[in-house]
């Protein structure tokens, strides 16, 4: 008969305590960040490349700026509940199955709207949704996994930045 896997968990009584786990500012930079700025890049290209005129729709709409941060928001939630669980020293053995958990039900949840309700196709944002199951699948091996490099990190959170602060100056201006 097999046993259960223990775990042994050990707090040092005299540390400091922190609201948000350690290493959480390290592991936003290097982790969460450049996914998220890829992603975001990623489904600005493609709304603008499906709107037909991509050059108008890259540079001088901003519908596909405000339509990538709707699944920018979408595959994050299952990130974030990882960086929180994995930052805890009681979670941490659990992190891993909670993100797949999450991000299995979020497939689910897509799948379903998408055979429930075909006609709620919001400037055709659905086919966004259903392209973000390999989002989540990349955020798992680049952020969970953390097979990205460092050195890969700084220029994907420049590019995300800065395609964010663009769709928000196409949205003042235009």
């Amino acid at each position: 008969m097999s046993k259960k896997q223990q775990y042994t968990i050990r707090l040092d009584r005299d540390a400091e305590d922190n609201i948000l786990p350690v290493g959480f500012f390290d592991t936003i930079v290097h982790r969460f960040l450049p996914v998220l700025s890829l992603s975001y890049l990623v489904s600005v290209i493609g709304i603008a490349l499906n709107k037909g005129a991509f050059i108008y729709y890259m540079f001088q709409d901003s519908t596909a700026y405000t339509m990538g941060l709707f699944l920018v928001f979408w595959v994050s939630g299952p990130a974030i509940i990882w960086v929180l669980l994995n930052g805890s020293p009681m979670f941490r053995h659990v992190a891993d199955l909670w993100y797949k958990i999450l991000a299995g039900l979020m497939v689910v949840t897509i799948a379903l709207s998408f055979l429930l309700f075909p006609e709620a196709d919001v400037y055709g944002l659905k086919v966004y949704f259903i392209l973000s199951v390999p989002i989540f699948i990349l955020i798992y091996f680049f952020f969970v996994k953390d097979m990205l490099p460092r050195v890969a990190s700084y220029p994907l959170n420049a590019l995300g930045f800065c395609a964010l602060l663009y769709g928000a100056f196409v949205n003042l201006i235009f």
